[in-house]
């Protein structure tokens, strides 16, 4: 949302920007109505993509008074003071609406980007800039790591459920990380294991916990390193042997985290595969 919103902000000051250089309608030459009735139509369909695009990502964007906002902008832009104004005012939205997601005062935050903005150093009372952006980058993660538990942390109990139901079945292994798996295929033996080093070739399909599958390698044999994974694919991988297909169940921990992959790995998700080992190339080999 903030990046749409960005993305309007910035074509509306590129538009105050071409009417406060342009001159006042006293000055404009009949001769390049043309040239204005062209630029108004492929800059208003511009913006009424981007119009869209905010609506879309739930945010409000009155078309009428968006236009309005446009004609009010148009007739002050030879007043530079206006100008200011108005790019205050925007930039005002677009902080006010990060502040209410956030939960975060206006007061205090006001009073503090006064401060900043005018170069009133009085106010850091002590602190070292360094000192200030240290704090604010960290007190941002915990923010966001607040906010990424709250939305998706039920995603953790989920996980938690779908290991312990799974370990009941017969022939499930763990291991001290975490990770929970059995033997569907059993390798031949003697067959060979991968090292940290090595590529490997494999056949997979991941699953959320409720069965939602959200990648597969559809027959095609994929070629990786070992260590270019997931943590829970290369634990896995290294207790593997050619021919070997398992399933496997890999805690959030060893997956993607609090971060998640996209859209359909959420924070938090425990991933569920079926992986088959069909080769294992030598890392002496593999280049």
């Amino acid at each position: 949302m903030k990046k749409i919103f960005s993305a309007v902000l910035g074509t509306a000051m590129m538009l105050g920007m071409v009417a406060c250089n342009g001159g006042t309608s006293k000055d404009a030459d009949p001769a390049n109505d043309s040239l204005g009735m062209a630029r108004g139509y492929m800059i208003g369909m511009q913006m009424a993509q981007q119009l869209a695009m905010a609506n879309a990502q739930g945010m409000a964007m009155d078309t009428t008074m968006f236009l309005k906002g446009v004609k009010d902008g148009m007739s002050k832009s030879a007043d530079s003071a206006q100008y200011a104004y108005l790019a205050g005012m925007l930039t005002g939205f677009q902080i006010g609406q990060s502040l209410n997601e956030d939960k975060i005062a206006t007061g205090p935050f006001l009073k503090a980007f006064e401060a900043g903005i005018m170069g009133d150093t009085a106010f850091l009372k002590g602190w070292s800039q360094e000192d200030m952006q240290t704090y604010m980058q960290e007190a941002e993660q915990k923010l966001q790591a607040k906010k990424m538990e709250e939305k998706f942390g039920a995603n953790k109990e989920k996980g938690l459920k779908f290991i312990e139901e799974f370990k009941k079945e017969a022939g499930v292994q763990t291991t001290a990380t975490g990770l929970a798996y059995k033997v569907l295929t059993p390798a031949k033996e003697g067959a060979k294991k991968p090292q940290p080093q090595d590529r490997v070739k494999v056949e997979y399909k991941g699953t959320l916990v409720d069965g939602t599958e959200f990648d597969a390698s559809n027959g095609e044999p994929v070629e990786f390193g070992v260590t270019q994974v997931i943590p829970g694919w290369t634990e896995m991988l290294l207790l593997m042997s050619e021919g070997e297909k398992v399933k496997v169940v890999i805690p959030y921990e060893l997956a993607y985290g609090e971060q998640g992959a996209g859209g359909d790995i959420e924070p938090f998700s425990t991933l569920v595969f079926e992986v088959t080992l069909l080769q294992v190339i030598p890392g002496e080999q593999a280049n």
